[in-house]
């Protein structure tokens, strides 16, 4: 009996270790390196690990219904140049499901920003359930996070319109 409970107690041990290994690395800290998924684009395209690797970039979550959200995205627009001059990306994704409200579409919001959004280093894309649950566990729009050139998450704000000034001294190196 007591080797059986042995045998149990360390299956529960290795499968439970493996499952925090697997959240760990699944999950947004600042400090740590950035989960490397590889996400779905709104052209069809995936942007992969590969492609952020050696970049700066914004990882921004928003919802396509959420106003400080699209005032925010106009906001990047204004900077779009500035960011790539400085060779930084702008990772801009939408939570999984919209969480779970109507809004528009994020082709039409892109759209409606004009010529700006379409700049190469600017990613517009959906993020899968296990994604958004990842990148954005509270569910809460317009979070963001400032990831370094070595892929380690540097900062975490919200609503990047109203802190601009954050990400541009980020982006300047500051």
């Amino acid at each position: 009996m007591s080797r059986s409970l042995s045998f149990f107690a360390a299956i529960a041990l290795v499968f439970g270790f493996a499952g925090a290994a697997v959240a760990s690395t699944q999950s947004i800290v600042v400090g740590k390196p950035a989960p490397a998924f590889t996400y779905r684009l709104i052209d069809g395209k995936a942007l992969t690990p590969a492609t952020l690797r050696g970049h700066r970039y914004l990882l921004w979550v928003m919802a396509t219904w959420c106003p400080s959200c699209t005032t925010g995205a106009s906001v990047v627009a204004d900077h779009i140049a500035l960011l790539r001059a400085r060779h930084m990306l702008v990772v801009q994704m939408e939570a999984a499901g919209d969480l779970g409200y109507p809004g528009p579409s994020l082709t039409s919001i892109r759209d409606d920003i004009g010529e700006a959004a379409r700049s190469p280093n600017w990613f517009w894309g959906v993020l899968t359930q296990e994604q958004s649950l990842a990148i954005d566990p509270s569910s809460v729009p317009d979070v963001y996070y400032l990831v370094d050139a070595s892929g380690r998450v540097v900062a975490q704000g919200s609503a990047p319109g109203a802190h601009w000034s954050d990400i541009e001294n980020f982006a300047e190196g500051r």
